[in-house]
């Protein structure tokens, strides 16, 4: 699987920009909590953060890439042989589940937030299965 990337901000109008995303560009909306949604944006991932609402394990503005599990193994055995330090070291959840993803946080020499993320082929948020 090639990397889909995914970047994640807030919206100053939730439902305005949901509508636009959906009506005027003709995306899919994905996976979604009371908090935030996906967005399906031409083969890559948008999240969608509503302006008011708290960040819950990373930063809200960030941006970063969906890999397969093993590309996501092996660049983070770089970042850490790198030592660069993690904002969120590499955690996975749901291990041998259909459920089971990874993701792990780091910064740029700039302080830019970057997120890396696997997800099992069954519930990978870009699937059609989650259109």
């Amino acid at each position: 699987m090639k990397g889909i990337f995914h970047l994640s901000f807030v919206a100053d109008n939730f439902e305005t920009t949901r509508k636009f995303y959906e009506e005027v560009l003709g995306c899919r909306t994905g996976r979604e909590k009371e908090t935030w949604l996906d967005i399906h944006f031409f083969g890559h991932q948008l999240t969608i953060h509503r302006n008011n609402c708290p960040s819950e394990v990373s930063p809200i503005d960030h941006f970063g890439v969906i890999l397969d599990k093993d590309e996501w193994h092996n660049l983070s055995e770089r970042v850490s042989a790198s030592n660069t330090g993690y904002v969120l070291s590499p955690n996975v959840i749901k291990i041998d589940t259909e459920a089971e993803s990874g993701k792990y946080i780091i910064k740029d020499p700039s302080g830019n937030i970057l997120e890396f993320k696997y997800y099992s082929e069954l519930i990978h948020p870009m699937s059609e299965a989650h259109a």
